[in-house]
Parts: C-alpha cells; sequence; structure tokens
C-alpha cells in the first residue's frame, strides 16, 4: 500500500473529499462535478486517474443505481486522508467540503464512521462523533489494520481515547495472529507505554498493558508486565497460565485457566469457551495435562458452546482433542471443509497448528499442504518447530521450554487410553486423603415443597457468599468441579422444561445428598434424604387373631408408584422404593387387615416363604421356633457426625444385621431375615435396649447435657441430639467406661481422638544458651509414640484459651493437669516464637519458680542457667542496708523500693520504678547509687529541666559522691573516660545522643534513665542511643510507663531487660494486638505477670497518710456567639477536608491542633481576630480571685503563643507573675523555681512539657490547666509538682474547658486514658493508640 504522503496533492485533494464523503459511493460523473467545486478539471482528471491505477480507488457494482459502478476510497487511506484534511493548512479546502457536503446531501453529518475517526483527530469538530455500534467499531478495526505499526501514524493512535485503544489493539493483534502476520512489535511497545489521554469513549473499559502484554508474549516470548505488580485480569492471568504449561506446572495452569475462564463468563453471552481460538487452544491443553473427568468434561463443553458442526477455528483446533481424549473415539474431521477453510487468510495460524496436530492424530487430509509462509509468531515456531528468520532455538527454549505442548501430548491405542484412564481414576479415589477444596458449592434448600439450588462461592477470607439462586436450566447446564455424583444424578433425572424441582416428584433423586438444607440463608438446618426399606408386620392379637399393616401407609392403601415419600421431620424424610416383588405381596395380604386365628398355620409358612425377600416384623417367637434364632446384642450403636460448629450430632440405633437397624427399645421383638442361604429369625431384648437407653440418658446428665431424670427418647433412627465439644468429650470418656452399654459408629471424617488429664510427668523440656539467650525446646506425650511438640502445644492452649479441652489438630483433644497447665502458661508467658523454637530472655528466669519445682517434670538445664538461678536464689536472701553516708532518713515505702532495685539488680535483672510523682524515686536511686559507689561509676540520664534537681538532691543527701555534670564540662570525652568508682555523672538525653560514642565505649555500674519515657519511641536517634549503654544494673525512672500505648512499653522494657518482651513484632503479635484489638484479658494478664516482677508503683494514697486533700474543679467556658460561629465553619471545613482523604493522619492531626487552639482562642488561627478571648477572660477573672485571697497558682499550658495573648491580660489586670517554657535556660530555671517557691511571686505560667518534669513547687496550693491534653497522665504529672511530699496545704486543680468544643471530647476521652500505667498492674481495661477514625470522630459534630 502506498503512503498518503507519497501521492501530490491534486490526488491527496480527491482522496480527502472522498474520505469526507466516505458514506456514499460516487458514480465517475458525479465525482467529476463535486470535484469541479474543489479543483479545476484538468488537474482533477489527471489525478483521478493516477488514483484509479494505483488501486486507491475501489469500484463497486450496485443493481439499485441502475448498474452504475460507485467508487469509494481504499479504507487504508481513510484515517489519512481525514487527518490530512483536518490540518491546519487545509482548513480553508475542509469549509468547502463541509458546505459541499451539506448542499449535496442536505445533512451536516458525514457517516458514523467518519465521525467516529474525525473524534480521534479533532474531538471538538462538529462532525466529531462517538459510537458503540459494534458493526462501525469492525469498521474502524479494518481502518487502522495496516497503520497500527507505521510511525507515520502514531499520532492518530496516540490522541485516540485509552478504552478505543484498547478494543483497537485487540482486534488488530487478533486478526495479525489469525493471519500470521509480522507485526514491528518494539514500536508498537513503545507507542502503548507512551499511551496516555484523558478522553473516553462509551465502551467497556480493557487494559491496553494487558492487551498488549498477551499479544507480545505470544509474538515474541519475552514478558512486558511484572506479573508481582500488574493488576490479575484475563490477559494476565493467560500469560501466567500459558506460561505455567510450558513449564510443567500443569496444576497452576489449571487453577490460573479457571479463573481467566470465570472471569470472561461474566462479560460475554456465549460461556465456556473463548472468543479467540488461541485462549481455547491453551485452555484445552490445560484440560488435557490436567487428566481429570472434570476438567476433560470442559472439551466437550467448549464444542457444545461452538456447535458440533460449525466450521470455524476453534472447530478444526479443539474438535480432534475432544474426540480423542474424551470421547476416546478416532480424531476426525470433515477433510473437505477444512480444506476450504484452510484457504481463508484468517487461518493460517490455525493451519499451522493443525498441520503439526492432524500430523500425530494421523488425520491430515491427502490434499493438505504444509503452510508456505513461516511462522512469524513465537508461540506458533514453538509448537512446529520451524524457526522465524529472526528468531532462535535457544532463545525460544528459554522463554517457553525445551518442547512444545502438541509434543507432550501421548497419542496411543484408543483401547491402551480407555483402560489407563479408568486405572488412573480408581487410584485417584484409592488415594485421595484429604477433601478436595473448590471454589465453589452447590447446596440445595428446601423451600415450600421445592429444591432450590445454591451455587455459592468461596470469598478471599475462606467464607462462603450468600449464594445464587439457579433455575432448573441452569442447574442442568452448570458445570463446576464441586459437583459430586448425586448431583450428576439429579441433574441428569430432572426434565429441562420444569419450572421447579418438586419434591413429590423429584425427592428420590436426592436420596444421600449430604447438602440439602432448610432455613434462612443465614441458619442453615441439614436435611437427612434416605432410602428406608418396606416392610410387613404381623403381631399376634391377645384373642389369638393377626394384625397385618405395613410401615408404608400407600402401600397399605393399595397404591402403586415409582417411589413413596414419609416425611418423619422437617429435616428428615424416607423414600421407600418397593420392589414388584413387594407391590404383588403386599396387595394380596394387606386386602383385609385381620386374620382369624386358624391363619396361623398359613401366616407362619407365609413368614417363612417370603422372609429374607422383604422384611417382616412380628411378634411372635415361639412360633417360629424351627426357625433358627439368633438373639440380637441390646448394645446401643451412636453413631456420630461432626458438625460444622464444633459441635457433634448423636443418633441411637440397634443393629441387627448388616442392613437392618432400629430404634432402641420400640418396633417388633422377631424380625426374619436371611443370612447364608438359610431363614432366620433375629430376635431383640427391647427391655434391655430400654435400659441401655436410660443408661446413655444418665450418662448425658452426668456431662450435664440432660437434666437429672431426664430421659432421651428417640422416635427415629436419624433423629439425632446435638453435643457441644465441652460436652461431647466427656461423654466418649463415658462410653469407653461402659461399653456394654453402647457404642460410638463414626461417620467417615468424624471420628475424634481424646486424650484426658496429661499429666507433667509427660512433659519434659529443655533449655539451651545461645547468644544471650535460653532457646526452650520440649515435648509431650499424649499417648505411646503420640506426642505434641512444646511450641505447639503453647499455640494451641492460647487458641483454645479458657477453654477446658485443647483442640490440637482437627480430630484430636486433650485436657492437662493442673500443675501443667500453670508451668504451660507460664512458660507461654516468659517465651517467644523464633523459627522453630521457643526463646527466653535471662530474666524470666525468675518467673519459672513452678517449673523448677515440679519433681515430676523431665528438666535438661545446662550450666548457664542453673548458674543464673543461683544468683537468683542467693539475692533474694539478701537484706540490702541502707548506706551510713546517705544524709537522709528514708520512709518505710523508700526503704522497700531501696531494697526491691539493690535485690533485682544484683543478680542482673533491669527495674523500672513507677512510684507515683512526687513520692521519691529520686532518693530511692541515690541511695541505691550509695550502696554501689565502690563497685564503679554511674551515669544518669536525664531531660535538663530535671538535672538542677538531681544535682542538688545528689549534693544535699550523698555529699560523698563525686558529682559532674556533663552539660557543663570542658571535655566531656575526658570527663566520661576518667569516671571511676564513687563519680556519678549526670548528662541530659540531648548530650546522650552527641556523646553516643564515649558514653557507650565503656562499662558503667549504674545506669539511670530518668523520665524514662523519653525513649519511649525505638525509633529515635535519642532511644538508639541509650539501647547501646553498657552497664553492670540498669534502671529507669517514670511516673507515667504507658501513655499512649502498649508500644511505648516494650521499648522501656527492651533497656531494661532486653528481649524479656521479645521482639517489638513478636511483642505487637503477642499481646499489643490481642489487648489493644481483642481486649484479651488472658494477654493482658500475662503481661502483668511477665512485667511484675520488674516495675514497682506505689501511688499517693497508698504510702501517704499525711498528704493534704486535692480537689478537681472542671471550669466551664461558654464562648461567645462569634466565637462558636468561627469555630463551627473552621470545624467543618476540616471535617469536609479529612474525610476527603481520609488516611492522611498528619493532616487529620493538624486540622485537630487547629481547633485545639480556636478552643482557647480563635487568634492563634486567624491573626486578623481582634474580639477578647473568652477563655482569657475566664482566667483573669478567676487570677484576680485567687491573687486577692493570697493564694499562689501554677499555670499550664501546651501552646506557648496562647501565653502570649494570657501575659497581655494578666499586664493589664496588673498581675504579677514568673514564666517558663522550653527555651529558658536551665540556671534561669532554677532561679525562677527559687523565686517562686520563696513567695516572690503568685502565679507561675509553665509550659507543659517543659514544666511538667523534675520540678519541685509546692509553694503552689492552686493549679490551673488551660486546655487539656490528649493524656490525663502528662496533666497529672504536671499538677503532681504541686502536690508531691512537702505540700502542706489543700490543692485545687482547675481545669478550663470550652463548652461545645473539641476540648469537651478529649475530656470523655481521658476516662479511657486515665491510669494506663496502673491498669496494667491492677488488670483493668487498656487504652490504645488512636486510629484515623477515632481522630476524625473528634472532628464531628456529635451534639
Amino acid at each position: 500500500m502506498l503512503s498518503f504522503s507519497s501521492l501530490d496533492y491534486n490526488e491527496r485533494k480527491i482522496l480527502m473529499l472522498m474520505a469526507y464523503f466516505y458514506k456514499y459511493g460516487q458514480n465517475k460523473i458525479k465525482l467529476s462535478k463535486l470535484l469541479k467545486k474543489i479543483m479545476s478539471s484538468p488537474f482533477s482528471d489527471s489525478a483521478f486517474e493516477k488514483l484509479k491505477n494505483k488501486g486507491l480507488l475501489i469500484e463497486e457494482n450496485h443493481q439499485y443505481y441502475g448498474a452504475t459502478d460507485l467508487l469509494y476510497i481504499n479504507q487504508d487511506l481513510l484515517i489519512p486522508a481525514l487527518v490530512e484534511l483536518f490540518k491546519k493548512e487545509n482548513r480553508y479546502l475542509l469549509k468547502d467540503i463541509r458546505e459541499l457536503y451539506r448542499r449535496t446531501y442536505a445533512n451536516d453529518k458525514p457517516a458514523p464512521l467518519v465521525g467516529l475517526i474525525i473524534y480521534c483527530i479533532a474531538p471538538k469538530a462538529v462532525e466529531a462523533t462517538t459510537t458503540s455500534y459494534e458493526a462501525i467499531m469492525h469498521s474502524l478495526y479494518a481502518c487502522c489494520y495496516h497503520l497500527i505499526d507505521k510511525v507515520e501514524h502514531k499520532a492518530f493512535f496516540q490522541s485516540m481515547p485509552d478504552d478505543m485503544f484498547a478494543h483497537v489493539l485487540n482486534a488488530i493483534f487478533q486478526r495479525s495472529m489469525y493471519q500470521n502476520r509480522l507485526l514491528d512489535w518494539e514500536y508498537l511497545k513503545d507507542l502503548v507505554i507512551n499511551h496516555k489521554t484523558p478522553i473516553r469513549v462509551e465502551r467497556r473499559k480493557e487494559p491496553i498493558e494487558s492487551i498488549f502484554a498477551f499479544y507480545y508474549y505470544l509474538a515474541t516470548g519475552k514478558i512486558f508486565l511484572d506479573s508481582k505488580t500488574s493488576k490479575d485480569d484475563i490477559f494476565t492471568l493467560q500469560i501466567a497460565a500459558i506460561y505455567a504449561l510450558y513449564k510443567g506446572d500443569y496444576p497452576l495452569a489449571n487453577k490460573l485457566y479457571t479463573k481467566v475462564m470465570t472471569a470472561y463468563n461474566k462479560i460475554t453471552i456465549v460461556k465456556g469457551i473463548f472468543k479467540n481460538p488461541v485462549g481455547n487452544y491453551y485452555f484445552a491443553l490445560t484440560n488435557i495435562f490436567t487428566n481429570t473427568e472434570a476438567s476433560l468434561k470442559k472439551l466437550e463443553i467448549m464444542m457444545r458452546r461452538n456447535g458440533e458442526r460449525t466450521y470455524t477455528q476453534n472447530y478444526f483446533l479443539i474438535e480432534p482433542l475432544k474426540s480423542y481424549f474424551y470421547n476416546k473415539i478416532d480424531a476426525k474431521i470433515p477433510e473437505k471443509n477444512y480444506l476450504d477453510a484452510c484457504k481463508d487468510t484468517d487461518m493460517r495460524m490455525v493451519a499451522w497448528l493443525t498441520w503439526k496436530m492432524y500430523e500425530r492424530f494421523g488425520i491430515l487430509p491427502d490434499g493438505a499442504t504444509k503452510p508456505t509462509d513461516t511462522p512469524n509468531w513465537a508461540f506458533l515456531q514453538q509448537e512446529t518447530g520451524i524457526m522465524g528468520d529472526n528468531s532462535s532455538a535457544d532463545e525460544l527454549r528459554k522463554n517457553f521450554g525445551e518442547t512444545s505442548l502438541l509434543s507432550r501430548l501421548e497419542i496411543k491405542s484408543l483401547w491402551q487410553l480407555r483402560l489407563e484412564t479408568l486405572i488412573a481414576e480408581n487410584q485417584q479415589d484409592e488415594n485421595k486423603t484429604a477433601e478436595t477444596i473448590h471454589d465453589t458449592m452447590l447446596i440445595y434448600l428446601l423451600r415450600y415443597g421445592i429444591f432450590v439450588p445454591v451455587l455459592k462461592r468461596r470469598l478471599k477470607n475462606g467464607s462462603w457468599s450468600v449464594g445464587k439462586e439457579l433455575s432448573v436450566r441452569e442447574l442442568i447446564q452448570l458445570d463446576v468441579p464441586c459437583l459430586d455424583s448425586i448431583d450428576q444424578r439429579i441433574k441428569a433425572g430432572i426434565s429441562s422444561w420444569e419450572y421447579s424441582i418438586y419434591i413429590e416428584k423429584y425427592i428420590y433423586l436426592f436420596v444421600d445428598c449430604d447438602h440439602v438444607y432448610t432455613g434462612s440463608a443465614y441458619d442453615f438446618q441439614p436435611i437427612k434424604i434416605h432410602k428406608d426399606n418396606p416392610h410387613l408386620i404381623i403381631d399376634k392379637n391377645a384373642n389369638g387373631s393377626f394384625k397385618v399393616s405395613t410401615n408404608v401407609k400407600e402401600l397399605q392403601n393399595g397404591e402403586r408408584s415409582s417411589f413413596f415419600l414419609k416425611k418423619n421431620s422437617e429435616t428428615d424424610y424416607s423414600v421407600f422404593i418397593p420392589s414388584d416383588f413387594e407391590y404383588k405381596i403386599y396387595k394380596e395380604i394387606l386386602a383385609q387387615e385381620t386374620y382369624p386365628a386358624e391363619a396361623e398355620s398359613l401366616l407362619i409358612q407365609l413368614i417363612k416363604a417370603v422372609g429374607g425377600k422383604t422384611e417382616i416384623h412380628s411378634n411372635m417367637v415361639a412360633e417360629l421356633d424351627d426357625l433358627e434364632r439368633i438373639d440380637v446384642q441390646p448394645c446401643i450403636t451412636l453413631r456420630v457426625i461432626s458438625s460444622a460448629d464444633n459441635s457433634f450430632k448423636l443418633a441411637a440405633m440397634v443393629h441387627i444385621s448388616d442392613s437392618l437397624c432400629y430404634v432402641p427399645g420400640k418396633g417388633n421383638v422377631t424380625t426374619i431375615a436371611e443370612q447364608e442361604g438359610k431363614k432366620v429369625q433375629l430376635v431383640r431384648n427391647l427391655k434391655k435396649e430400654r435400659d441401655n437407653l436410660k443408661m446413655i440418658s444418665e450418662g448425658l446428665a452426668e456431662v450435664e447435657f440432660l437434666e437429672e431424670g431426664e430421659t432421651w427418647k428417640p422416635q427415629s433412627i436419624s433423629e439425632t441430639i446435638t453435643l457441644p465439644i465441652n460436652t461431647f468429650l466427656p461423654f466418649i470418656q463415658w462410653c469407653k467406661e461402659h461399653k456394654e452399654v453402647c457404642a460410638m459408629e463414626w461417620a467417615e471424617g468424624s471420628k475424634i481422638k481424646f486424650y484426658p488429664g496429661i499429666s507433667s510427668s509427660s512433659a519434659q523440656i529443655s533449655f539451651k544458651s545461645k547468644n544471650g539467650w535460653f532457646e526452650v525446646e520440649g515435648d509431650v506425650e499424649l499417648s505411646e509414640g503420640h506426642i505434641i511438640s512444646l511450641q505447639k502445644l503453647l499455640e494451641v492452649m492460647h487458641q483454645s484459651a479458657q477453654q477446658k479441652y485443647i483442640r490440637i489438630s482437627d480430630n484430636e483433644f486433650i485436657t492437662l493437669s493442673n500443675q501443667l497447665s500453670r508451668i504451660l502458661k507460664r512458660l507461654d508467658t516468659v517465651t517467644t516464637e523464633s523459627r522453630s523454637h521457643l526463646q527466653m530472655a535471662p530474666a524470666a528466669v525468675a518467673l519459672l519458680g513452678d517449673l523448677w519445682n515440679d519433681e515430676a517434670l523431665n528438666i535438661q538445664n545446662n550450666d548457664s542457667i542453673k548458674a543464673l538461678r543461683q544468683r537468683i536464689e542467693e539475692s533474694s536472701k539478701r537484706v540490702p542496708s541502707v548506706p551510713k553516708t546517705l544524709q537522709a532518713q528514708l520512709r518505710d515505702y523508700q526503704e522497700e523500693g531501696f531494697e526491691w532495685m539493690s535485690r533485682l539488680t544484683a543478680w542482673g535483672a533491669g527495674v523500672c520504678l513507677a512510684d507515683d510523682m512526687g513520692l521519691g524515686k529520686t532518693i530511692q536511686t541515690i541511695t541505691l547509687l550509695l550502696e554501689q559507689s565502690e563497685n564503679g561509676p554511674s551515669l544518669i540520664v536525664a531531660p535538663s529541666s530535671v538535672v538542677p534537681n538531681w544535682r542538688n538532691e545528689l549534693q544535699r543527701f550523698a555529699p560523698s559522691l563525686n558529682l559532674t555534670i556533663l552539660n557543663q564540662s570542658e571535655d566531656r570525652s575526658k570527663e566520661i573516660k576518667d569516671a571511676k568508682a564513687g563519680d556519678v555523672i549526670i548528662t541530659t538525653y540531648g548530650i546522650l545522643n552527641i556523646q553516643q560514642e564515649d558514653l557507650a565505649g565503656r562499662e558503667w555500674n549504674v545506669v539511670c534513665l530518668d523520665e524514662a519515657h523519653t525513649i519511649k519511641n525505638a525509633n529515635t536517634k535519642m532511644s538508639k542511643s541509650a539501647m547501646q549503654l553498657n552497664a553492670q544494673r540498669k534502671i529507669i525512672l517514670t511516673g507515667t510507663p504507658i501513655q499512649n500505648h502498649l508500644a511505648e512499653l516494650w521499648n522501656l522494657f527492651q533497656f531494661i531487660n532486653p528481649g524479656l518482651l521479645g521482639s517489638a513484632e513478636q511483642f505487637k503479635k503477642k499481646f499489643i494486638l490481642p489487648i489493644e484489638g481483642d481486649n484479651d484479658k488472658a494477654r493482658q494478664s500475662q503481661l502483668r505477670r511477665l512485667i511484675s516482677p520488674f516495675l514497682l508503683r506505689r501511688t499517693k494514697a497508698e504510702v501517704i497518710d499525711e498528704l493534704p486533700a486535692k480537689n478537681e474543679i472542671k471550669l466551664p467556658v461558654e464562648l461567645s456567639s462569634e466565637e462558636m460561629a468561627m469555630y463551627e465553619v473552621k470545624r467543618r471545613e476540616a471535617e469536609a477536608m479529612i474525610l476527603e482523604n481520609k488516611t492522611d493522619k498528619v493532616s487529620t492531626l493538624a486540622e485537630i491542633t487547629r481547633l485545639r487552639q480556636m478552643a482557647c482562642s480563635c487568634s492563634l488561627v486567624d491573626k486578623k481576630w481582634k474580639l477578647p478571648s473568652s477563655k482569657v477572660l475566664a482566667f483573669i477573672d478567676l487570677a484576680e480571685s485567687l491573687n486577692d485571697s493570697g493564694n499562689r497558682a501554677l499555670v499550664f499550658s501546651q501552646f506557648t503563643s496562647f501565653f502570649e495573648e494570657v501575659k497581655k491580660a494578666m499586664n493589664k489586670a496588673k498581675l504579677p507573675y514568673l514564666y517558663l517554657d522550653g527555651s529558658t535556660p536551665m540556671a534561669m530555671r532554677e532561679k525562677l523555681v527559687k523565686e517562686f517557691q520563696t513567695g516572690k511571686c503568685p502565679f507561675f505560667l509553665i509550659s507543659l512539657k517543659a514544666g511538667g518534669l523534675g520540678l519541685n513547687l509546692t509553694g503552689a496550693n492552686y493549679v490551673i490547666h488551660l486546655d487539656p491534653w490528649w493524656n490525663p497522665a502528662i496533666e497529672q504529672q504536671a499538677t503532681d509538682r504541686a502536690y508531691r511530699i512537702g505540700q502542706k496545704q489543700e490543692v485545687t486543680v482547675y481545669h478550663l474547658i470550652s463548652q461545645h468544643t473539641i476540648e469537651e471530647k478529649i475530656l470523655r476521652l481521658h476516662k479511657t486514658k486515665r491510669n494506663l500505667s496502673d491498669s496494667l498492674l491492677e488488670g483493668s481495661d487498656m487504652s490504645h493508640a488512636m486510629t484515623q477514625e477515632e481522630l476524625l470522630e473528634l472532628l464531628q459534630d456529635n451534639r
């Protein structure tokens, strides 16, 4: 095809006009007239002849135009001509052609195809239009076919809307594959990568990259998309499936292609077969290599959907495979139809594949010839073994595999194939050890006398969907792997014209079906449908006469049917199918209900004659004494069936033969049956059966299933009682102890094993030292030769928490002795999982007292653990004494705290002293520093605000210690290096970061972190620096070990006792998620036991009697109407913004902070705000009242900007104050504290974070919190600057809360966070880190 740009201008001009007029063909005369309107005749005539000679004008004969030939533009030039026409330089020509078209046809709109092409060129042009009409789209595909990989048309395709481009690509690539056409794939790859356009047309969206990747793989063997990051769809899944096929992973290929077909069926009318024959080719081979009855059945479905005599590409590819592998008959094809089809250019790809396939089957027609063109697509080269001009065998093997899929097909003699298939299928059944897991499940709901089929699908979380109800036709056509033989029987037995499956007509098909239910979709009750035998009942009356009846009332009435139905209960149905013999016998003998006494001999003869051919029940025993008597054992069989809800159903019956069973204690004494070719009378002991059933009822009462004196009285052998597992397991034991009364018969897959009372003597545990840890291994013997690992047992114990019976596998349960249970729970507390074993931190050894003391337990220790236990035991007997050099008198609880720290740190454990603020954590630590002063230098790390307090108290209470303030040192490295016994170095957390290498480079005797929650975040540099410190004894001091959530606790304990709580990830999995997410009380209790030996917390209320009262007052502040209006506007703006981007927690917190500032003063957010703050006015009123009555107050706020407003107001009111925030130097802090304590100023304004730690300000008797902080523990710390030892006056605490604002919600939040550290010790509910949803709720108006 000539390039449009190679034509001269006049030729292009003619083609542009004909392109615009494409809808209407033109004869030569009419065309000549049109051309004269836009160009002179000589030029038009010459150009016209050239175009005709070049074959660029197509002549078509139309009879209804008077046999005149009409001329059309060649469709390959339609797009280039329209692109040229809409160029800027041709705008006048376009105008003329538009006007000419309008005058000629009285219409402004050209053909829909032309309008669609113009839409891609100039979307805003008047002619531009979109369409979803399939015929127009097919015409567009044809126009694009030869242009797609030509660079001169790149701009047109790049401007095409994404979804249109996707359909164009799919159509062109598919046809190119049919025709074995060679494309420039690298150019196309670049075109796809750079194709981005915002325009859309109304067609189903297809993924451009996925479509290209599929055909690119088939054409080149190369992968375009990363399977790990690309989205799964019909195309990418096929790539993965075909790749798996070539690599020999047939199960994976089958799984992937099943997904593809499921997805494809949702978007197509004809289901079960792809439109693309290559997809069908690989799908068929996948099913053949999977080689199951269900998979091979899919070949038959594909051909049924195609049409048995519809000779398409799919037919010639799939029919031979279906005939041979599914039908097990010789593969055949209609030869003439095949040879005719191969002449079509769209059959070139199929011709290559079938030439190779038919050759293998030996069915290649005589007239068939090898295709002449070379395979251009990589998959064709692989399957045929014929290389293209630019391909290599090595490259193909690398991309696809060593062999073609066609060569892997095993073509054998049909008799061999049939026999091997039968053998394989039966071996599969024998070797099946586990139930096949399907993604679909078919059930039947019995509703108003109709069976309703429901197809359920497995959801991503493993549960089942509610399901889709199927019509009768949909059920008959259903083909999914989950169908069993009964489903196939039902499908085959139902007439296709039925509207519903009626119980009276079709119940016989459902006999023994285990997936029939009644009830709603959310409360299914299983229905049992079983086949029962009809029987005659011949009983002798007291007067000598005989009563004759049957258990099937229809037979009693002389009715005849293919089956009879009996409803025993809502969930139990019997189906009777009498034989012809039984119809005849029953009709004759049941002609009358009562026979006279003189009929006895004949009736006995009849019983003997027909007994064994039909069931006969009778109360006669002596009369039949010439028949061999067999006494039936009265032992009751309890049939057990497991239920999905972890419970078990029990049915009671008495087996009198292999095929006959009855309700215990009910029915006739004698049954005539045939055994080993002779008739016998089977005689039951009904009284003994009733006695045994009564004993079973007593056993059920013992396990607390029945009430005392209540009796189980089953009315049919299918009637069941349901026992929960906690009742069923002890009942198993009861049955084992009463074998003469009952025996359990387990339904397939229901049997469970129960090992009761496992004691500590069955366990063995070993401890091994490794890398500073102790590895813990062991096992517990359940029965001879049956053991369970310690790690597995601890895991299942927690899964069965709070339950007496522990499930160790699907069908095994155990109970533990109290002692072993205590030991294992203690081990679970102190160990963490590490791959194949458990590990334990050295500090945890102190928590295993029960374990070491159990003589029955088999424990294997090593020298390290023995030595550690020895140190622990010796330390526990020590009675530390307060050093005489301490210049203070300790209170009793302080002395106890010192002794506790001394004893634990003596054997290497770290400790957390978490006493309430003001209880003297500093003096207790100083006492320990004095005791240990001879053993080496010590290091204290504290916030800068607390350093002066440490210095003062050390100088006052321990003058014998050599004190160095590292912040004030001129040579810090030298001070650190030269520190010796008796030296104490005090530093800040900031200096710890700076001097980290020096401080971590030596060993310290005692390292103490004050206000240790400073390192609560494990990811900060400060925390990492602290973890590097090396010390014989580690101590942390904090009044708030947990401020917000449990993760903070982990880092503190990682410092004092590394590994005690496991790794951060293990701690999260074991404690944080269960406690914070599920409110798991067992895990909370476990964590409390784990940390309590190393954490000491006392409150003021517990240990100090002489502290004065403390009063907490909430002072509501009513904002002005202007403030409230402003606040509400900002609140709504914030809520709307956050709802738009719910995942941005940072933005949410920022908006919340702004609202908290507005609750203090609108000017903190809006600098133009000039009105006074209601909260500032309320504070000034309160402050003036306090000042007038001679009181002194600490005033806290978290916003220093708010303090600026407060200071201005206090200046105006002439109220004196001192001010301290984070920028105040250390020396100035000491001066300010001293001034306040000596009474020089009544008010001390302190920023919450700067003044909440380490300050002793007992000179105040009022504390005012201007705004609430998230955690009440931080506010409590600030309050305790005044309310501590040394305070002689009552302390009143005011909380100023702006009404109807976020502050009220924060106050409510305090209830869940208050005393979080105490909750860990006391076992009350814990808090957690706030979620994005909880933060968003704070923004919303819930008034």
